[in-house]
């Protein structure tokens, strides 16, 4: 079975809608404007995020900042680097407390 032209430009859209959604919901996450289980609650399938947010990489927020910046959504790209920021300093001081056995954050 061959898919045609049409075929391959709807799975693309629907990819790229996907992808969209999955970037709105993580960030929704990430800066504390919902949980998790109010997605669950709210909508019973297609809840997608981008990894798992609470154990996100500053990798991964530096792509969701990316994705951001071409949108053109730059208030959502201030919000992902302050919490790229706070995020960087919670590893820091977690590599800290592992090097030297306790911290006083």
């Amino acid at each position: 079975m061959e898919f045609s032209e049409f075929d391959s430009r709807a799975i693309t859209k629907n990819i790229k809608i996907m992808i969209e959604k999955c970037m709105r919901n993580t960030y929704e996450v990430l800066i504390n404007k919902k949980d998790m289980e109010d997605f669950l609650e709210k909508e019973t399938n297609n809840v997608v995020f981008y990894g798992y947010p609470p154990g996100m990489t500053l990798e991964d927020i530096d792509e969701m900042i990316e994705f951001f910046e071409e949108t053109e959504e730059y208030e959502k790209c201030g919000d992902l680097v302050k919490y790229r920021n706070l995020r960087d300093l919670d590893i820091f001081l977690e590599d800290l407390r592992i090097k030297n056995g306790f911290t006083l954050y």
